[in-house]
């Protein structure tokens, strides 16, 4: 049996018998004679998908790319085919209009799950403000500064308008709320932990009643950043006393009030010394997994910023940024602008797998936390 149909069987035995042990041992359904396998729980399904998978299908879950146009062309085919990336971001090079967005969404999304027996994560950066995307169609979102002087129940609003219109276009997550404290751009609901958590909080929510998820960011707070990251590396002394007290805080909060199967969190690539003297925080160990996931309590999904900003692009090779993220503790890379790019990271992280340097133990636990996620998006 082919690999690709092989695993298509697999996720239609999950969907639908509930079971995919009970068709991956005969490559069919079983007979009506055959005795019942135990009803498998969520987690029981999603360990054994993983053990299914190659290791390519592993590592593309871990890969977010973005691709070069307004449809699923021959370069961005053979991108997702030859390797097998799970998730996909749009930018405005992506973006005409919602019939053309709604075509490539479903495109996409059957050659991801062709390959990978998975939905993708379909993600757009909507904040609102000078963040947006697709401005003569998508709803006109304030600044969350702007939204941070009105009320939470606006700012819930704005967000459940979006979150329709995106969802229709076929997008499932958005790279919002930004949770930094006074940063550039008008991007902060405020300058302090009070004024940023109720607002992001109801953005949260207004996008999670139409089933879109989010991401906070950018872990653990760059509003003191002075140089953008686009462009270069930073350095923020906060030590972690003020962190817990400042930028940390929303963060922190916000990770106890919402759902961590939906709203993610984007760590940056700035560097803080005197929390970490050596590595930017998107390739920390004591700040992804000591603070973010033991101190802070996160059991969801860690996504790193773009690794082709100059913070990042400037300092380090590509085929090494993704094995040290996932090192430190990231579980999806973001790589949004250049094939060749996105294929040095993928390649680097499959050669670590398996001669390895990345611990597959570590990987498929990973690999899982993605997978039961997306099993309940298969599920709605």
């Amino acid at each position: 049996m082919g690999r690709k149909l092989f695993l298509l069987l697999a996720s239609l035995c999950l969907l639908v018998a509930g079971s995919i042990s009970a068709c991956a041992s005969r490559g069919s359904l079983p007979a009506k004679s055959a005795a019942l396998p135990k009803e498998l729980t969520k987690e029981e399904k999603a360990r054994e998908f993983v053990a299914h998978m190659s290791d390519a299908q592993k590592i593309g879950q871990f890969m977010m790319i973005g691709i070069g146009g307004t449809s699923l062309d021959q370069d961005a085919r053979n991108m997702i085919t030859t390797f097998p990336v799970g998730n996909v971001i749009y930018f405005d090079r992506n973006l005409t209009n919602p019939e053309q967005v709604k075509a490539l969404s479903q495109s996409l999304s059957k050659t991801i799950k062709d390959e990978t027996g998975l939905t993708p994560f379909i993600a757009i950066d909507q904040e609102g403000g000078m963040v947006m995307r697709m401005t003569d169609y998508l709803p006109p979102m304030p600044s969350a500064e702007a939204l941070g002087q009105g009320t939470p129940e606006t700012a819930r609003d704005w967000a459940g308008k979006t979150a329709k219109e995106l969802k229709n276009l076929g997008i499932n997550t958005n790279f919002a709320p930004v949770v930094d404290l006074n940063g550039a751009y008008h991007r902060s609901y405020g300058k302090t932990p009070n004024q940023v958590i109720p607002f992001a909080k109801a953005v949260i929510q207004g996008y999670e009643m139409q089933g879109i998820k989010t991401s906070l960011k950018h872990f653990p707070g760059i509003g003191k950043v002075k140089t953008d990251p686009h462009v270069d590396g930073d350095v923020v002394s906060i030590s972690r006393e003020q962190l817990d007290k400042e930028d940390g805080r929303p963060f922190l909060e916000l990770i106890r009030q919402t759902n961590p199967e939906n709203t993610f969190v984007m760590v940056s690539n700035v560097t803080f010394p005197l929390l970490d003297a050596n590595e930017p925080a998107c390739l920390s160990k004591v700040i992804m997994t000591d603070i973010l996931r033991k101190e802070y309590g996160f059991k969801g999904l860690i996504l790193t910023d773009d690794m082709e900003m100059g913070a990042m692009a400037k300092h380090y090779a590509f085929n090494e940024m993704g094995v040290r993220a996932i090192k430190a503790g990231a579980d999806i890379i973001l790589v949004c602008h250049d094939y060749g790019h996105e294929q040095e990271v993928f390649n680097g992280l499959l050669n670590a797998y398996r001669d390895g340097r990345l611990d597959k133990k570590l990987i498929d636990e990973k690999v899982k936390r993605i997978v039961l996620i997306k099993m309940g998006m298969m599920e709605k």
